[in-house]
């Protein structure tokens, strides 16, 4: 491959934070459920202890009014960029009182250029005492239901009850008292594993709330090595778990972006067909001889920053712990714009010779934090694809769109992508 690789500077870092489109704060690390395959149980290492702390509202401060000045030296007052403000945890409706605080305090500054959103992801357990709070400040709500009360019963509270009925009631009145609200500001996720297959939980979902659900799957990174067997028995593979369907046909197309395979084609075509460009500049230039960073990472604050409940700084909520980017204090935010630029070249440019010879560099989505060898002198990625692999990822592509036509004009029709 003809890429050019670059390394990243403090610069760069600091146009990302100047452009943040996000920032999640872990209001809490106390949760009032107990689930079997939570990324902060049993089964994973690589985090902070878990001692039911909640983030302090200087922290939360610091970190708005450190960003807020970014902005307002930096950003052209004539132009408005959506801004997201996300309350994570642990269970954040445990925080409530620090999401309210902090809700006040920023609706009080003078921020350019900034329409600030707010979002949610929660266990819905807590859901309807703050209904109109929620509702009143449009709080974008994520919410975990992996499908009818078997399909659930790995999230359990610490008396080992399964949470289902609770969330179900607690989401029904929510959607009776503010339908609007719901269908607007409502989305669930299910974790997939082997008390559910994609099929039943979409269809309770939708049976139940009129909605379709995300699916994820179980977080195979940083996964204790005495966990191992125990982690496996649990996984299941979203598209193996597809298959097993009675009608794969019907629950792709009721799926769409959610089935693999049509994501995976969605892909394929954003990435290959020749007719999609990430802005203007694609149009004018070769984009092989336009300078790039080994893998797919996202450099530093591209699209998030993350606050742990400790004040740690990172990129992402799915990134190890012990890959801080900075700390906020009580009475300070700490970033070295310098010293993250080095850790980050210091990590993806381990992996600069296989991206060389990858056929997929230019659209890699690869994070090196998600690779649990990132840290050893030579680690293996995950997602390098050799000339003779890329050939068979464009044969099955073709072949299914050439059975599914169409999916082409449904595609670009509907789906909208956000780097």
């Amino acid at each position: 491959m003809n890429s050019q690789f670059i390394k990243i500077d403090a610069n760069l870092i600091y146009q990302n934070l100047v452009n943040l489109k996000q920032l999640v704060f872990e209001v809490t690390d106390a949760c009032n459920l107990k689930c079997k395959y939570c990324g902060y149980g049993e089964l994973y290492e690589g985090y902070d202890p878990r001692k039911r702390q909640n983030l302090s509202l200087n922290r939360a401060k610091n970190v708005i009014l450190y960003l807020a000045e970014i902005w307002n030296k930096n950003i052209d007052s004539s132009l408005c960029q959506p801004f997201s403000i996300g309350f994570y945890g642990g269970e954040p409706l445990i925080n409530i009182i620090l999401i309210k605080d902090m809700i006040r305090f920023t609706e009080s500054l003078e921020i350019n250029r900034k329409k600030i959103y707010y979002n949610m992801t929660t266990n819905g357990i807590l859901l309807k005492r703050h209904i109109d709070f929620l509702v009143n400040k449009k709080i974008r709500l994520l919410i975990s239901l992996d499908g009818n009360e078997q399909n659930h019963s790995y999230r359990i509270d610490h008396h080992g009850n399964n949470s289902h009925g609770q969330v179900v009631n607690n989401v029904k009145k929510l959607q009776l008292k503010y339908p609007e609200y719901f269908k607007k500001y409502v989305r669930f996720n299910t974790v997939l594993h082997n008390m559910n297959s994609v099929e039943s939980a979409h269809k309770y979902v939708m049976d139940t709330f009129g909605k379709k659900t995300t699916i994820s799957s179980l977080n195979n990174s940083g996964i204790r090595q005495d966990k191992i067997k125990e982690f496996y028995n649990m996984f299941q593979n979203v598209d193996a778990s597809i298959e097993k369907s009675g009608n794969r046909e019907k629950l792709e197309t009721e799926l769409f972006l959610e089935a693999p395979r049509i994501s995976q084609l969605t892909n394929f075509i954003y990435r290959f067909s020749g007719n999609m460009f990430d802005n203007y500049r694609s149009l004018f230039y070769d984009e092989n001889k336009i300078e790039t960073v080994p893998t797919g990472t996202c450099t530093p604050f591209f699209k998030k920053m993350f606050i742990t409940v400790n004040g740690k700084i990172l990129p992402c909520e799915k990134v190890n712990h012990e890959f801080a980017m900075g700390q906020v204090s009580d009475d300070r935010v700490e970033i070295d714009f310098d010293q993250i630029a080095d850790m980050f070249n210091n990590y993806v440019f381990k992996f600069v010779k296989r991206c060389k010879t990858c056929v997929n560099i230019r659209k890699c989505s690869q994070c090196v934090f998600q690779i649990d060898e990132v840290k050893t002198p030579a680690p293996k990625c995950r997602s390098y694809i050799g000339s003779h692999a890329f050939q068979n990822y464009i044969s099955k592509n073709l072949d299914y769109l050439g059975k599914h036509p169409a999916l082409y004009k449904q595609i670009m029709k509907e789906v909208r992508i956000e780097n």
